[in-house]
């Protein structure tokens, strides 16, 4: 058999490219050992420095292949999930925080596009903004309308974008209006202005005769009705309503437009009653009838409802009684309303003649669906006398045509199920259920939900896990999300749970996120507060990702103070507390610069003064100029460093403060540095900032007394001499001496071994300073004292001299340490 490895090394002899060892790079011609003086290939002459020989390559050494089965089947690394963003939000996002930045916008055909189709996706899944989404739009519509170039229709908003986001505006939100009115004002700013420009439209149907109606007087008043309803529901009704009383003065000589624009009343009484504006609605319902508004039954609810949800008792009875145009009967809005004021206030005896004269009345189906509320909520009706009024309801004689005699049907059926889940009774509403098999009415997906609410309440995690693999497999069909809230409900209530069920909390909650809902807030909280237990971190991360970046500021805020109150916990470990504000630090970096104190602070408390430096340090990287450090800050982080001592960080913190700008040196920072060193044992370095304070324009406080005693006590050799000459000078000024003063006095002496001096201190106290010796003064002094025997010497003078005294200060108790034995007392050394 031929030998592989003899053909590869003659390939590599013919090469030129043999065995030889190359030359050193830097030995000269002549001297070179090389065994071969020609070569086979021609080559260019060698160089001064270089060897003539060719540099052979050296052999590469072909190792067999080999295969393993270990990392086989290993997993692949977790992948992060993306925020399931709405369509165009991305957009929006980007522009905002190009805008904040100051850095080169997108271009504006990607800009509106962006727009569009945020705008488009809201409409079609009837969502509604959020504050945050509001507050963009506003921001990108006015750089749109205000960068579009003159008769460019194509590149920029038009009319009907304009309207289209007017619509989806008038949607309103959860939490804070403000983003949403200022977003509406702008819409409809933008609409009045360029139809005043068309030539066949009219200033809000001014000039217009009803014969000459047009299709753009109509969008006109479409609009103004959307802008209304914006004002009234967004904190303006007062606005809406001297706008509607302008808007209906211009149209007094055309009928058909005035009464378009009567109509538009309720729309202002609502919304003064939303806002509790009771003045202004008595007034405005007042204008309202001289504009010629009849007391309709819409109104008659409105007012009637303002006083009942106040349980305003004299004044729910004689709105309700008011005589309503036309003697139409009330709305079975208002009759729901009334029973819950009427089980509210002790009423029902009031309201009972008011529904037994439904019963034997020609009412609708509405109405016959809200009596039978009634008698469950009010009267305390069971299942039996229930079925007997469906009875009645069913079987009673209807005037006119017979198709109107109402039939239960599974709205009812929910009726009935909502009034005993009002009722706190989950027994009562599983026998409704029953009921309605009964009538052979079919449940539907709203039934199925209102099933799973109660079974949730009572706790019956089995019965609700039955609905929930309905709705899972598709059994129950649910089009318009409906089930959204009550899965939300399903998490938080297994979160509650002493042991909760991890592998079904999070098999609902991928069932939600693959159909893309986003958690309620406090869904949220619930989830991440249960992985965090369960050392879940990845999850923890996924939820935020996935749902806090579609949060308005006040939902967002929401999940952060809990996680901020986590942290603050004095039972969750510093390991999990560090982990929470790493979550917090990256997926909520507007936290308040009074929250990141307060964390500060906290690990402070826990003893991990690095933890605590390294909050303040991310502070003051901060490129947001509030939430960095101010001087306070500062001085509290100092003082922490002062109570737990750590080198590395007073370096940094130290470092920080002298390369920020934005903070003068004040005493109060003098202290807090002073008191720092100190505490690291580097009393010399503390002793200079003594120097700094002198020589500054403010001075020194009675801290700074207290601080550089502190010090003075801890200076090998000299410190006494420093302490006295402030004595000195403290006495010629004539400075009333504070307790902490005086007992830092005596520590500096103490420390320094001058026993009878300090003693004779202590002992003349009353006249020289005013007041007698306490336990801090005591104890202070024994503490700094370095000697075993002088510390003997002192408890035996103390005991006799000051037995009650010292007596106190025993029952605190006492330590050992390196220095010997110290009193449990804590001193407070503040800047």
């Amino acid at each position: 058999m031929r030998s592989q490895l003899t053909r590869h090394v003659y390939r590599q002899l013919l090469a030129g490219r043999g065995f030889l060892q190359p030359c050193p790079p830097a030995l000269l011609p002549g001297r070179c050992r090389c065994l071969s003086t020609t070569t086979l290939t021609t080559s260019p002459s060698p160089s001064p420095l270089t060897c003539a020989a060719p540099r052979p390559l050296q052999l590469v050494v072909r190792h067999p292949s080999r295969r393993t089965f270990f990392g086989v089947f290993k997993k692949p690394p977790r992948q992060l999930k993306e925020p399931d963003l709405e369509p165009g939000y991305d957009v929006l996002l980007k522009f905002g925080s190009m805008e904040h930045e100051g850095a080169r916008l997108p271009a504006p055909g990607t800009l509106l596009v962006g727009l569009r189709r945020h705008i488009e996706f809201k409409k079609k899944s009837q969502k509604p903004l959020t504050p945050t989404q509001a507050s963009l739009a506003a921001s990108l519509t006015r750089h749109l309308v205000d960068t579009a170039p003159e008769g460019d229709e194509a590149g920029s908003l038009t009319l009907a974008d304009l309207r289209l986001a007017l619509e989806v505006a008038t949607d309103p939100p959860k939490g804070s209006t403000e983003d949403h009115l200022e977003l509406a004002e702008l819409l409809y700013g933008e609409i009045r202005r360029r139809t005043q420009s068309l030539p066949d439209s009219a200033d809000l149907c001014e000039h217009v005769e009803p014969a000459q109606e047009s299709p753009a007087d109509s969008s006109i008043h479409s609009d103004f009705s959307l802008y209304l309803t914006a004002l009234a529901q967004y904190e303006a009704p007062v606005k809406a309503a001297e706008l509607l009383s302008e808007h209906c003065a211009k149209l007094r000589g055309d009928k058909a437009r005035y009464k378009e624009a009567k109509s538009l009343w309720p729309i202002v009484l609502q919304g003064l009653a939303n806002e509790g504006l009771e003045e202004e609605l008595l007034q405005t319902l007042e204008k309202a009838t001289e504009a010629g508004v009849e007391f309709k039954p819409i109104v008659h609810e409105i007012m009637t409802t303002f006083f009942a949800e106040r349980d305003r008792v004299q004044e729910t009875k004689q709105w309700f009684k008011k005589p309503i145009f036309s003697k139409v009967s009330p709305t079975p809005e208002t009759y729901a309303e009334l029973v819950g004021f009427a089980v509210r206030n002790n009423e029902q005896q009031w309201i009972r003649p008011i529904f037994e004269g439904l019963i034997s009345s020609d009412v609708p189906k509405a109405t016959w669906d809200v009596i039978l509320q009634w008698a469950v909520l009010a009267m305390d009706k069971g299942v039996e006398d229930i079925r007997q009024l469906i009875n009645v309801m069913s079987t009673k004689r209807y005037s006119g045509n017979a198709k109107r005699r109402p039939a239960p049907d599974s709205t009812t059926i929910d009726l009935l199920i909502q009034a005993a889940i009002e009722k706190n009774d989950s027994y009562l509403a599983e026998r409704f259920l029953s009921l309605g098999s009964e009538l052979g009415i079919p449940q539907e997906s709203s039934t199925y939900l209102l099933q799973m609410d109660y079974r949730l309440g009572a706790k019956d995690f089995g019965g609700a896990d039955v609905i929930y693999q309905k709705l899972k497999t598709g059994e129950i069909q649910c089009w318009n999300n409906e089930h959204f809230p009550i899965l939300n409900k399903y998490i938080r209530a297994l979160c509650t749970e002493a042991e909760p069920d991890l592998e079904q909390i999070m098999d609902v909650t991928s069932e939600l996120e693959h159909r893309h809902a986003v958690l309620e807030p406090e869904t949220v909280v619930d989830l991440c507060m249960v992985l965090m237990r369960c050392e879940q971190h990845y999850e923890v991360i996924d939820t935020l990702a996935l749902h806090t970046a579609s949060y308005s500021l006040e939902e967002r805020g929401e999940v952060r103070n809990a996680f901020v109150q986590y942290c603050l916990d004095k039972k969750t470990s510093t390991a999990r507390v560090w982990d929470a504000y790493s979550l917090l630090r990256q997926f909520f970096p507007e936290m308040e610069a009074a929250e990141r104190v307060q964390l500060m602070e906290a690990f402070f408390n826990r003893k991990r003064p690095d933890m605590a430096c390294h909050i303040f340090g991310h502070m003051r990287a901060q490129g947001n100029t509030a939430l960095r450090p101010t001087e306070e800050v500062y001085v509290m982080c100092l003082e922490g460093l002062g109570r737990y001592p750590d080198a590395e960080s007073l370096r940094m913190v130290h470092n920080m403060l002298k390369m920020d700008a934005t903070v003068q040196m004040s005493t109060k920072l003098y202290n807090a540095l002073m008191v720092a060193y100190a505490a690291g044992d580097d009393a010399p370095a503390a002793l200079q900032f003594w120097s700094d304070i002198t020589n500054s324009a403010e001075g020194p406080t009675y801290n700074s007394l207290a601080a550089v005693f502190w010090v003075c006590e801890q200076l090998p050799w000299s410190g006494d001499k420093t302490a006295r000459e402030i004595w000195r000078k403290m006495q010629r000024m004539d400075l009333e001496v504070p307790p902490a003063v005086f007992w830092s006095y005596c520590g500096a002496l103490a420390g320094q071994g001058f026993l009878e001096e300090v003693k004779r201190l202590i002992r003349d106290m009353e006249t020289s300073v005013g007041y007698a010796p306490a336990a801090m003064t005591l104890g202070v002094t024994y503490n700094a004292l370095r000697e075993y025997d002088k510390k003997e010497e002192f408890e035996a003078w103390a005991k006799d001299e000051f037995p009650d005294v010292w007596a106190s200060l025993a029952r605190r108790g006492v330590q050992v340490t390196l220095n010997g034995p110290k009193f449990k007392i804590q001193r407070p050394i503040e800047a």
